[in-house]
């Protein structure tokens, strides 16, 4: 490996830190680990109660925007990456497959996203007017945000399945041109576990999605990543290139 960090290198880099760092922030967000939730009582109304909790997601908004502009920094990295990561692939038929899934997966991660934030930003800015229908704004408000979150919930799995799509198909690819057969077996992990999440988030209440998915964005794409941008550099080697055999 190279002593300096190709831009590839680099990216894929960004994209693991980005990750790691995100899915630790989304966890203690969801289990509420860094900001303690108003003990409301069940006899309260609705429209109260969703005043009620205002406070708790103005106090939530700083992790909750810097985790998703982690995640859009790194789906935006990976899709910066995506040439260099099929290059590998030499003259394979199915590099510009792989190509196109990454790059798919990487523009609808940054869709959803900044969609996402642009969205609440909104309503963590601007909460109410002084028109004296507060109990109307806020049903109003809280359907715009459940319209907004089933958007880029559908954005997300669709970043997700291409992802999936791009690990695997890595695999398969690559083949005897890949990292490792460790790196493989990632590969194939990641992509289950990503498909496995979607699944669980649509037809299971329990947070069982959420911690599948953070096994696969916090523990193996970044260790996936990690262990092709090293195989990047060995590419880049004049070595590895007089070594490369004939496709």
């Amino acid at each position: 490996m190279s002593s300096r960090w190709s831009p590839a290198q680099i990216l894929l880099g960004i994209f693991s830190a980005c990750l790691v760092l995100a899915t630790i922030l989304g966890l203690a967000l969801g289990f509420d680990l860094l900001v303690t939730p108003p003990d409301i009582g069940d006899t309260i109304d609705f429209p109260s109660r969703l005043i009620a909790l205002q406070p708790f997601r103005v106090a939530q908004w700083p992790f909750d925007a810097l985790a998703t502009l982690l995640f859009v920094f790194g789906f935006g990295a990976l899709a910066l990456a995506a040439g260099s990561i099929a290059s590998l692939a030499a003259r394979d038929r199915r590099a510009d497959i792989l190509r196109s899934s990454i790059l798919l997966s990487g523009f609808l991660g940054v869709a959803a996203g900044l969609l996402y934030l642009g969205g609440t930003q909104v309503t963590i800015a601007l909460q109410y007017c002084d028109c004296g229908f507060k109990a109307e704004e806020t049903i109003s408000q809280f359907w715009a945000l459940s319209i907004l979150q089933g958007a880029t919930d559908w954005l997300t799995y669709g970043a997700v399945t291409f992802g999936a799509i791009g690990v695997a198909l890595a695999a398969i690819v690559l083949g005897k041109r890949g990292p490792s057969p460790l790196w493989s077996w990632i590969s194939w992990g990641s992509a289950a576990l990503l498909l496995l999440s979607i699944a669980l988030h649509e037809f299971s209440d329990t947070p069982a999605g959420d911690i599948v998915l953070a096994v696969a964005s916090g523990v193996l794409l970044p260790a996936w990543a990690l262990i092709l941008a090293a195989r990047l550099g060995e590419a880049d080697s004049p070595q590895s290139a007089a070594d490369q055999p004939p496709v």
